[in-house]
């Protein structure tokens, strides 16, 4: 993941990890995901449900515990959907 992308955290809004994404997926409120690379893949079904027919951008980052911290939480992060700008 670019070092660009990860500066955007600072300048939109975003929400950590699966039951907060799901919540903004329904909602339709996701621009892209960043999901780890290192996620069990089967926690992942319900959002790769909700984004069948949409076009979400999908990037993944290396790594659960480095993506928590690129968010600025101490602990793993699965999973973070960037939010449509109001």
């Amino acid at each position: 993941m670019s070092n660009e992308k990860v500066a955007r955290f600072n300048k939109q809004h975003f929400v950590v990890g699966l039951k907060q994404t799901l919540k903004a997926l329904k909602k339709d409120q996701v621009a892209s995901l960043i999901i780890a690379k290192d996620v069990e893949i089967y926690l992942l079904a319900q959002v790769f449900s909700q984004i069948n027919h949409k076009s979400i951008p999908i990037t993944y980052f290396e790594s659960k515990s480095a993506l928590g911290k690129a968010v600025g939480i101490n602990v793993n992060a699965t999973i973070v959907a960037l939010l449509n700008e109001n």
